[in-house]
């Protein structure tokens, strides 16, 4: 039995905490500064900061598992006491710190997962002694409505959505689960594990992994075949992860967190001191936060470098209980502490040097009872679209149509522009981007080192083709297909695969090199002025191709450009997303560099004689100056903007809370 109560309940808050806001983090890490030193003499000697705090919630009971959303948290209330005792579930309302929906599981929920529209939970059933048995729910994100649920003998962990599949880690005796995402139903037998508890569970670089921590052992398994690969490790592993190419785990015995190659499972560099007892990883912004439950801290690694950042970042106060969870939300975490009964988000640019800006012209600031900036457009539509997180999505305009492309549901959609809606839905694999053209839709598969060209009109797949590890951006030209793959692991080197469409055939293969280079989370291509432009961020650069002979020449940044970029025949403009907050305009000509300071700028766009740019912290979308890279105009939008296209003489906003917004331009 499932209840709900949906009355909004406003929180506690923490003194000298502002409420969380994205667009006054900067603010908000100032008045966590204040507090560091006094923090740091709690934890035995070792000097921690709570410099990257942006928000801390005061919540009812004791929080455990959590998952975030562009809009809300949900969390589940933990009691150690056996037997399991009912606990419910509770959803946290970002925009007004109140506690909108209650749900009575009839259980406890040992983990929390949300992936498109939908929250997951591992269930264990009221009276239970710790080992099962077990419910796997699934729940409308929004209204918290059940949508399925199915009962399992054994006792139900953490869990990872891949595409269309869930995967279910069994904890003990370990066992690994393969369901239906949409139905919950199982699609193969329960896949048996070493002997004891297994506790880590990620999917990535083509394979699920599991810590089997009582056996000392990281499991690579093979998706199709359930192949297992053992890797003795010792210790005991916990935490896992997949990013930057890399499988990353966390030993809870010895204190470290160790980096391996997917491919041939040896240990990439020694093993990373982190502290006693790691045992939570999670990836944000371009680290690795690992958790340490009993110190009540997170520590930062890079994901390039393979070096902790700064100091460990306090988030609760040491305590004998290790009771807590953390949770990825776009380039920020939250972490939750049974001891101290908070919910609290760190943001991965804690400790970040600030960009130098770029002036804004005087006669901006003198305009009359408008502020620095006036509107320069107006949103004219609003359509509603599946919610999705950032890096899960794409926005293109073109064979009459606009077109979203949402990897959390699996989902294309077609937008009429005449109408403003969503006409068409088309089932797609584990897609990460996509361009328009050449009377198709193409789609790049990172998992699969494929792109599918998908016809404009039948919407049927006409060619799938193989491109280099790992594809993600894409861009189409008359005579060829251009995409930019980011390499796996190492030694993989980054490419560009040119795809000549009239054969659905690479015709050439184009190293970005170095080796070092690799294994980007992202990496986007743009074709203006008879060149290919391609940003390369794990090396700081970005590469111009001639397409008439293949030939690249580099151009070394100050910044990683991990996120977009747009070009004409003058310049081309970058943005650094989670790495950078930074928007540069590159001269083509004389590779001079102008930069302006945007909280976490994504999208990018040149129409209607203006920059378009989505700033994804301030939730604005500003218009730049093509020949200053000054701001001209902002419009501020709301919500959660990141995705930019241009056409139909309107500019269009993907936004991760689930809409796409029409703007026209004010000329």
């Amino acid at each position: 039995m499932i209840d709900r109560v949906d009355a909004p309940v406003p929180l506690a808050r923490d003194p000298g905490r502002r409420r969380f806001r994205t667009a006054v983090i900067a603010a908000s890490a100032l008045v966590a500064v204040a507090g560091a030193v006094l923090l740091a003499t709690r934890d035995s000697g070792e000097s921690v900061t709570t410099r990257g705090v942006t928000a801390t919630k005061t919540v009812p009971g004791h929080p455990g598992s959590l998952a975030a959303g562009t809009d809300a948290l949900w969390f589940a209330l933990v009691d150690p006491r056996r037997p399991v005792h009912k606990q419910p579930i509770y959803r946290l309302e970002l925009a007004s710190d109140s506690l909108t929906r209650s749900l009575d599981i009839g259980g406890q929920a040992s983990y929390l997962l949300h992936a498109g529209d939908t929250l997951y939970a591992s269930v264990e059933h009221d009276g239970g002694d710790g080992s099962g048995p077990s419910r796997l729910d699934a729940f409308d994100w929004s209204t918290g409505d059940l949508k399925f649920s199915r009962p399992y003998t054994g006792l139900l962990g953490p869990l990872a959505r891949d595409g269309k599949i869930l995967w279910a880690l069994q904890t003990q005796p370990g066992a690994l689960i393969r369901v239906d995402a949409s139905t919950l139903m199982p699609t193969a037998a329960p896949l048996d594990l070493p002997p004891g508890r297994s506790l880590g569970l990620a999917v990535g670089a083509g394979y699920i992994w599991v810590a089997a921590s009582d056996a000392g052992k990281v499991l690579r398994i093979e998706p199709a075949t359930g192949k297992i690969t053992p890797l003795r490790v010792g210790g005991f592993p916990t935490g896992i992860a997949v990013a930057g190419g890399n499988v990353w785990f966390a030993d809870r015995e010895r204190g470290s967190v160790t980096r391996i190659d997917p491919r041939t499972l040896r240990p990439i560099g020694d093993p990373i001191q982190v502290g006693t007892e790691p045992s939570s990883l999670v990836v944000a912004g371009g680290y690795l936060f690992v958790g340490r439950g009993g110190f009540g801290t997170v520590t930062r690694i890079d994901l390039r470098s393979g070096e902790t950042v700064g100091l460990p970042i306090r988030f609760a106060q040491p305590a004998d209980t290790s009771a807590f969870a953390l949770t990825p939300a776009e380039t920020s975490v939250w972490a939750s502490s049974f001891t101290s009964s908070t919910l609290t988000r760190i943001s991965s640019t804690a400790g970040g040097s600030p960009v130098p800006a770029a002036t804004v012209s005087k006669a901006l600031l003198q305009i009359p009872a408008q502020g620095p900036f006036p509107l320069g457009a107006k949103v004219t539509a609003t359509i509603s679209v599946p919610p999705f997180p950032p890096g899960n999505g794409g926005l293109a305009v073109g064979e009459g149509a606009v077109w979203s492309l949402n990897a959390g549901i699996a989902r294309l959609l077609r937008i009429d522009p005449k109408t403003n809606s969503v006409i068409k839905q088309i089932s797609v694999g584990d897609a990460r981007d996509l361009a328009v053209g050449d009377g198709s839709v193409w789609l790049t598969n990172p998992e699969a080192n494929t792109v599918d060209r998908i016809d404009s009109r039948s919407y049927k797949v006409r060619a799938t083709i193989h491109v280099g590890k790992h594809p993600f951006g894409i861009a189409v030209t008359p005579r060829a297909v251009w995409v930019a793959n980011n390499g796996l692991a190492t030694p993989d080197i980054p490419s560009v695969s040119r795809i000549d469409p009239a054969r659905n055939k690479v015709v050439a293969t184009i190293p970005l090199g170095p080796t070092s280079a690799c294994c980007a989370l992202q990496m986007d291509v743009s074709v203006a002025g008879g060149a290919v432009w391609v940003v390369v961020p794990q090396a700081n650069m970005v590469v111009r191709i001639d397409p008439a002979t293949n030939q690249k020449t580099a151009f070394k940044l100050d910044y990683p450009p991990c996120a977009y970029l747009d070009a004409d025949t003058s310049a081309l403009w970058s943005t650094g997303g989670a790495c950078a907050d930074v928007v540069a305009r590159i001269d083509v000509r004389t590779h001079g560099v102008t930069k302006l300071v945007e909280p976490h700028p994504i999208g990018v766009k040149i129409a209607f004689g203006h920059v378009w740019v989505a700033s994804l912290a301030a939730a604005n979308v500003d218009q730049l100056d093509q020949r200053t890279n000054h701001v001209v105009a902002r419009l501020p939008v709301g919500g959660h903007p990141i995705y930019l296209a241009a056409g139909f003489g309107s500019i269009w906003v993907l936004d991760g809370d689930g809409r796409i917004l029409r703007i026209q331009p004010t000329r």
